[in-house]
């Protein structure tokens, strides 16, 4: 079993505690059904899965208030739309598909990104809201990895859902000798932490969740080689047609947010950097 550092499982705690008492707290037992549950004034009760501790995209802040960037999209969302509202639940992302198919959520705002088997079940909203830069990560005092060739006959740490994961795997039909794999559902925080510990060689991760980790918990890490292929991502929900005029007003909000600034600089103030567009040069 991993071996967390105090700080960061009290850090993942805590939040994923303030987030589920903040849901209970507003909700009533007939808005859990996840179905949009309306109330008196005609306003439509949206549930949102997402992991609470995937820094700068969604976590508690020192205020103990849920944030991020995909959060404070759907919360401009919210106020462009007067008919709805989203309450938040925190939970895995494995989790929130099993939520979302059940009907206990009706979206995933957790960086989603599109692959054939989610493509065949759920519903996408159409507009980016992001496009990530990923490069791998090994430990500061190693200079045998700078490239995707470099991982071979060494352990990797993935994440099931990731496309990296993905695209290692297909990597791997043809590669000798083999990348061998450490697999977590756990997110990045475990994948950099991994790393740090040498229970892993190297991940490939998110440039900003790498240096928000790295800094947070001082793991000795550091990003090297390429930008690897940007990777945009979405919001993910159910394939009904409830869902699907949902999609229709976020994609059209989204519209209205790149057209007016608001969403570049959202990116600005959580990513310090401009990524609603593809970019190579971060």
């Amino acid at each position: 079993m991993m071996i967390w550092k105090k700080k960061w499982l009290t850090y993942s705690g805590m939040a994923a505690m303030l987030i589920s008492l903040l849901v209970v707290a507003g909700c009533g037992a007939k808005e859990q059904n996840g179905q949009g549950a309306k109330n008196g004034n005609d306003v439509k009760t949206y549930y949102v899965g997402t992991r609470g501790t995937y820094k700068p995209y969604t976590y508690v802040d020192d205020k103990e208030q849920l944030t991020g960037f995909d959060i404070e999209i759907l919360k401009e969302v919210e106020k462009r739309n007067k008919d709805i509202k989203f309450e938040f639940k925190a939970m895995s992302i494995e989790s929130g598909f099993v939520a979302l198919e059940a009907k206990q959520i009706d979206l995933i705002a957790n960086q989603m990104v599109h692959n054939s088997d989610r493509d065949t079940k759920y519903l996408f909203t159409k507009e980016a809201n992001n496009v990530k830069d990923t490069q791998l990560v090994v430990k500061k005092d190693r200079n045998d990895v700078k490239t995707i060739d470099d991982l071979r006959g060494k352990v990797v740490a993935v994440v099931p859902t990731s496309p990296s994961y993905r695209d290692l795997k297909k990597y791997n039909e043809t590669a000798e000798p083999k990348i061998k794999f450490l697999v977590t559902d756990k997110g990045a925080a475990e994948t950099l932490n991994m790393v740090a510990t040498g229970h892993a060689d190297a991940s490939i991760d998110n440039k900003l969740t790498m240096r928000e980790v790295n800094e947070t918990l001082n793991y000795g890490l550091k990003a090297v080689g390429e930008n690897l292929t940007p990777i945009p991502t979405f919001y993910i929900l159910r394939n009904d047609e409830d869902s699907a005029q949902l999609a229709n007003k976020i994609d059209a909000t989204l519209r209205e947010m790149k057209k007016d600034g608001t969403l570049k600089n959202l990116s600005e103030r959580f990513l310090e950097g401009d990524y609603t567009v593809p970019s190579t040069t971060k």
